[in-house]
């Protein structure tokens, strides 16, 4: 048991120094996500802490959303949104550790991308404006039937 602690500690050690500073600089641009001072002793800190503890991130996702118009079979604004995203899809791949989901709601109306990677990928992106972001956005926007063109940037982890 001992041995397993060291580990523990061992591993604990360099994501307080290293990983640390990439959250608190992540926080000073999106402070809805920043760590709380507080740790529980018992669990060995994976990401980033919320709730006091309950939960953590170690995942950022950046929302692209819109509302479309019409039956989700037969809806020409959801197939013009759908061909925004095949057009920028293979842009998007391209970025570190980067995963992509489309969701589509045919009861509310939504069209949702969103774009999630590794906690310590997503400053620099968020630097750099999210790119491609601005041009998606303007395409949707410039799209018949297409309104609430919003983004959000939410944490995200694997359970």
């Amino acid at each position: 048991i001992a041995r397993t602690v060291s580990k523990q500690v061992a591993l604990h050690a360099p994501f307080q120094s290293t990983m640390y500073k990439a959250v608190l600089a992540l926080a000073a641009s999106a402070g809805a996500f920043a760590p709380s001072v507080h740790q529980r002793a018992t669990v060995v800190q994976q990401g980033v802490p919320l709730a006091n503890g309950a939960m953590e991130f170690d995942r950022v996702c950046r929302e692209w959303r819109c509302k479309y118009e019409g039956d989700k079979a037969t809806s020409a604004s959801l197939e013009a949104c759908s061909k925004v995203l095949d057009e920028y899809l293979p842009e998007l791949k391209k970025i570190d550790g980067v995963t992509v989901n489309r969701l589509v709601c045919g009861g509310c109306l939504d069209f949702k991308v969103m774009v999630t990677q590794p906690l310590e990928g997503y400053g620099p992106w968020e630097e750099a404006g999210h790119p491609p972001e601005a041009d998606f956005i303007a395409k949707l926007k410039a799209i018949p039937g297409v309104s609430q063109v919003e983004t959000q940037t939410i944490t995200n982890m694997v359970l």
